[in-house]
């Protein structure tokens, strides 16, 4: 990476054509080869990798973006990772940095304030880091460059000939870890929901139960523009990560949130999730041989949660076949996100015990989503519980004070 960067230090000023030629060398090493090379790096199918030196006239600014395709694919909007050059060609720096367009739209002339808001946001959260939050100079005064810098949140500053291949890897490799953690969390909240209330933008809004009932409801009729097969893929448990190069965005972070939205989109997951567990289901069922058990699968379509489970599948043994009960939990995060259990479910583990399961289903909205297992043993040895809410009713012996 190195010489590809070299290259375009070396040679981008000094080459007076004022229009992008496809067959420069800096050219086709920085544009074409480099992102290529990074996708050593990171997986095609979670990011994208763009690189630009300008679309018909040469841009003043360079720059190659690492995009999370579930949050982003374009530089003009979202959070993601970029290299960016100085205009004077002296040198060029790693950033997690935004998309200014996003803000010309929403704010207009208070743009470049309102970015930096959300930049100063995220900074808090990431903590402490090698990385600098101090500002960027790209050396120029033009918008584009303008939006860059307001929008980056933080950086690491390379001067012309004087980084390694070395250094250059393991910082980017450092940066991809905390863009993952920032991406992993925005889950149940989207980067416009953290922008919204950053700035205190999201105004309320009112229906009734009868209405929210409707909407969800709608929104959990099956989409038919997407004929695409997907199987869930059986992993292993995962082992425990811990998060601290970003502080973990939780409910107390976002002040406003939109929980019909919320109830929608969970809804959607949650239904998904079964699906995939009882596709799962059939198909381990049919490659045992028991093909005869398939039809005979529940799917407990529940109005509550009292019953607990959500599947009735089977195990075979060598001698006998028991009823299987499956709680699945859905995320369309990682395989260490957090997921709620509630007291029924747990009673019904402690009654049912080694013919109860709970599916993992995580990266539910990808093309490869992927489950693990947990069976009553494994739950008791490697999950650990805490409360998050408590059932509250007035005591027997109260007084009540007229």
């Amino acid at each position: 990476m190195k010489k590809k960067f070299d290259l375009l230090l070396n040679k981008y000023t000094i080459d007076d054509n004022l229009l992008v030629n496809s067959s420069k060398d800096y050219y086709i090493e920085f544009v074409k080869n480099a992102p290529k090379y990074l996708y050593n790096y990171f997986d095609k199918e979670k990011y994208l990798i763009k690189a630009s030196i300008g679309a018909g006239q040469k841009s003043e600014i360079p720059w190659l973006c690492i995009f999370n395709r579930r949050i982003t694919t374009s530089a003009t909007k979202g959070i993601y990772i970029c290299y960016l050059f100085k205009s004077d060609m002296s040198g060029f720096y790693l950033v997690l940095g935004q998309g200014i367009t996003t803000f010309e739209k929403l704010y207009k002339k208070e743009k470049y304030e309102n970015i930096k808001k959300v930049a100063k946001y995220f900074r808090v959260l990431i903590g402490d880091t090698r990385f600098s939050k101090d500002p960027i100079d790209l050396k120029s005064t033009k918008e584009l460059a303008k939006g860059y810098e307001a929008g980056t949140i933080i950086s690491k500053y390379y001067a012309k000939n004087r980084f390694s291949e070395k250094e250059f890897i393991d910082d980017l490799i450092d940066l991809k870890d905390i863009y993952d953690e920032i991406c992993e969390n925005m889950v149940e909240h989207t980067y416009m929901d953290i922008v919204d209330n950053v700035l205190g933008n999201i105004e309320s809004s009112y229906v009734t139960a009868e209405e929210a009932d409707k909407i969800i409801k709608e929104s959990l009729r099956l989409d038919d523009s997407d004929n695409k097969t997907i199987f869930l893929e059986r992993v292993d448990i995962p082992e425990y990560k811990r998060k601290n190069k970003y502080t973990e965005l939780t409910k107390k972070t976002i002040k406003k949130i939109d929980y019909l939205k919320k109830a929608k989109s969970n809804a959607k997951n949650g239904l998904l999730g079964e699906e995939l567990v009882i596709a799962y289901e059939k198909e381990r069922l049919t490659k045992l041989g028991r093909s005869d058990l398939v039809e005979k699968i529940k799917w407990v379509l529940k109005e509550n949660d009292n019953i607990g489970y959500d599947i009735v599948s089977f195990d075979i043994g060598e001698f006998n076949i028991s009823e299987k009960y499956i709680e699945v939990k859905t995320t369309e995060g990682s395989d260490n996100n957090v997921f709620h259990i509630s007291i029924n479910e747990l009673k019904s583990m402690e009654f049912l015990k080694n013919q109860y399961f709970i599916y993992r289903v995580f990266n539910v909205k990808s093309d490869n989503p992927k489950v693990f297992v947990l069976s009553y043993d494994e739950f008791k040895n490697k999950i650990e519980l805490s409360a998050e809410s408590y059932v509250a009713r007035i005591k027997e012996d109260c007084e009540v004070t007229p």
